[in-house]
């Protein structure tokens, strides 16, 4: 299954940075015991099965297990236990459940608009080489597969679940399969609206040593408040870091800059946290960062996280 993965890390070159203090460093910054800024999810419009027009029966399915479909270079397996849909590769990422279920709905109950008399060959409707192909595992009814080819003059598509009978599918249901995967997943992001003012302390912690920034310097604070304002991830290289993922980014706890504040937030204190790892792509105009209780590692511009970490480049 395509993944929203670490690239070109091996031959990336991070470019060398300073941080501007406004105190002497320490080894570590101070835990807070104020509540962490709560994160906010990004959850994409479900969009349900519209089968007006479509009256021919093809499947009821009504305890599926399994659901895989492709279309060219792009692969999409998802398994259903205890009633809940789940990426077969990596459980533990939070898929929308509803929108899975809205998608996966439509082929369960796959309803066709007609039925091609007197059927020529696979070729002649593109289901040679269909442009996409479903399987679905069902507990009481076995193996399905529907092979989707090329379109008809009225827009419908030709496809076939035993390659003797041709059916037309709204283009509806057919649309409604999502290769995006980031559009099933519900992703972590940040919606912070400070002013200098809310911003009572920070520090920013690199290879160990910590540099404190006093609420005093209101410009310090301004930059910074401006770097939590718009630090709202919505791009992902993936969505369940691993080990391996977090040491090429260098945002495992060993190569990660630590960003910390304790802010006003609505109406109270609250304690942000902010990891950052190396940069993103090559001209190093995004940067690697994961929010403290987040397993997603989120790109972001540069720009953004050199306001939040008050962070100079070097010449």
């Amino acid at each position: 299954m395509k993944r929203y993965k670490i690239g070109m890390l091996a031959v990336m070159a991070a470019a060398a940075f300073m941080i501007g203090g406004c105190s002497k460093g320490s080894d570590k910054p101070v835990e807070s015991t104020a509540p962490s800024v709560p994160l906010v999810t990004l959850v994409d419009d479900v969009m349900l099965p519209d089968r007006t027009g479509a009256e021919i029966e093809l499947l009821s399915l009504d305890d599926p297990t399994e659901l895989s479909y492709s279309s060219g270079n792009t692969d999409m397996l998802f398994k259903k236990k205890d009633g809940a849909w789940m990426d077969a590769m990596d459980s533990q990422i939070p898929l929308n459940q509803e929108k899975l279920e809205a998608m996966a709905d439509n082929f369960l109950h796959l309803q066709a608009v007609s039925k091609v008399d007197a059927p020529a060959d696979l070729a002649d409707y593109g289901l040679e080489y269909p442009s996409c192909s479903l399987i679905i595992m069902d507990r009481k009814k076995g193996e399905t597969t529907v092979l989707i080819g090329e379109k008809d003059g009225n827009g419908n598509y030709y496809a076939t679940l035993d390659e003797r009978n041709y059916y037309t599918l709204k283009p509806q249901t057919v649309e409604a399969l999502i290769f995006d995967y980031e559009k099933l997943v519900i992703r972590d992001s940040l919606d912070v609206t400070v002013s200098a003012d809310d911003i009572q302390k920070a520090s920013v912690t690199v290879r160990g040593k910590t540099t404190a920034y006093s609420s005093s310097d209101k410009e310090v604070m301004a930059r910074i408040a401006e770097g939590i304002c718009n630090l709202k991830p919505s791009e992902y290289s993936t969505f369940h870091a691993s080990e391996q993922e977090l040491y090429a980014a260098e945002i495992s706890e060993s190569d990660r800059t630590t960003f910390t504040a304790e802010i006003k937030n609505n109406g109270e204190v609250q304690a942000l946290t902010v990891y950052v790892g190396t940069y993103a792509d090559a001209e190093s105009k995004t940067s690697y960062v994961q929010l403290d209780g987040s397993k997603m590692l989120a790109i972001v511009d540069s720009a953004i996280v050199d306001n939040l970490l008050n962070r100079q480049q070097e010449e």
